[in-house]
């Protein structure tokens, strides 16, 4: 029988993307998230997924009746489930790591019933040392667990990984342009959120500069407001330079796995600017961020970053040798066949 996955993911695009791998490495995926209807997903972040549908599943989780099924569901998951995923399968858990703890006897149960099954907290960054210590029983017990980042292990009290393994992207078809000279920062509610999403820094690094920050709430700094996936995709073809933010305290990398694989020439943020305390007293998420070191460039002071965007705009040229620096950088670090080999290495053939 093909081995069975159940995703209990808190993030749609990260949920989309791990449905999309593995279910093409040949592994049997059931999502209780977003995408537990894959044709028709919650979020329109990305698009539907012609992948295999599990009716009788879905309807496990429909019979919770609860406000939020999918929250039940991941809480405490339906028995129909845990009987599908047989002798082999596996449980993948986002951060929300309580839902693994708050129904542990029953998944250890589940665990002890063959060798075979497997508990699997997949973490994102979003951890402080009280989370750590709290998984500790839970890993000595037998829960596995694969970071995203190695920056993961400044965590306070890290309580270890089995297996590192990035996010992954996929190399565009298309061809970067850049013949819109403008700078662009893909986030959600850059400004609503700030000091989580700098905004400060990417407000003074590009001063009177062309700029056209883009996603949810954005309209309301000048910006584009919401995108359809194609429309991000275009605009990051098109425009010539991209200036990441990162976040704090969790230093979620997508937007900048998306503007690398594009080849749009980006600019990171420095990690000295990543000043929020997370978990205990002299911690900070510079601790965690490694968005500079992922990107061609990168300044810990807005003002380095504005000199670099504004050669970015001004010198056609030499912005396509940082889109080659970019795109090679994504080859290396986020490819989509050299992830699916590592998850297909942790999680055993099909």
């Amino acid at each position: 029988m093909t081995k069975r996955i159940v995703l209990c993911l808190s993030h749609s695009v990260e949920e989309h993307m791990q449905l999309d791998l593995l279910t093409s490495l040949g592994y049997e995926v059931f999502s209780i998230g977003g995408y537990i209807d894959p044709l028709h997903p919650h979020a329109d972040l990305r698009g539907p997924l012609d992948i295999p549908v599990y009716p009788e599943l879905k309807a496990a989780v429909d019979a919770l009746d609860s406000p939020d099924n999918l929250g039940a569901a991941q809480s405490n998951i339906p028995a129909p489930i845990l009987d599908w995923l047989g002798d082999d399968g596996a449980l993948i858990y986002h951060h929300k790591e309580e839902r693994i703890w708050g129904q542990w006897p029953r998944l250890l149960d589940w665990k002890r019933g063959n060798a075979g099954r497997r508990v699997i907290w997949r973490t994102v960054g979003q951890s402080v040392a009280p989370n750590e210590r709290a998984a500790r029983p839970y890993r000595m017990a037998g829960v596995e667990r694969i970071a995203y980042s190695p920056r993961e292990a400044n965590i306070p009290d890290y309580s270890g990984h089995d297996a590192l393994i990035r996010f992954w992207g996929q190399q565009s078809d298309h061809e970067w342009t850049g013949e819109d000279a403008i700078v662009i920062n893909i986030a959600q509610h850059l400004r609503q959120r700030e000091p989580f999403t700098n905004w400060t820094f990417w407000d003074s690094a590009t001063r009177d500069l062309a700029r056209v920050p883009m996603g949810p709430g954005s309209e309301h700094i000048g910006g584009s407001g919401p995108l359809s996936y194609a429309a991000m995709q275009n605009a990051l073809h098109r425009s010539r330079a991209f200036l990441f933010c990162g976040s704090q305290p969790a230093p979620y990398t997508l937007a900048l796995i998306e503007a690398l694989h594009a080849g749009i020439p980006v600019v990171s943020i420095g990690p000295e600017w990543m000043r929020i305390k997370y978990g205990e007293e002299g911690h900070t998420a510079a601790e965690l961020f490694e968005g500079h070191e992922l990107s061609p460039l990168w300044s810990n002071d807005p003002n380095g970053a504005h000199h670099m965007l504004r050669r970015l705009l001004n010198e056609p040229e030499y912005a396509a040798v940082v889109s080659a620096e970019s795109r090679a950088i994504a080859r290396e670090v986020f490819d989509r066949d050299t992830v699916g080999a590592q998850w297909a290495a942790f999680l055993g053939a099909p």
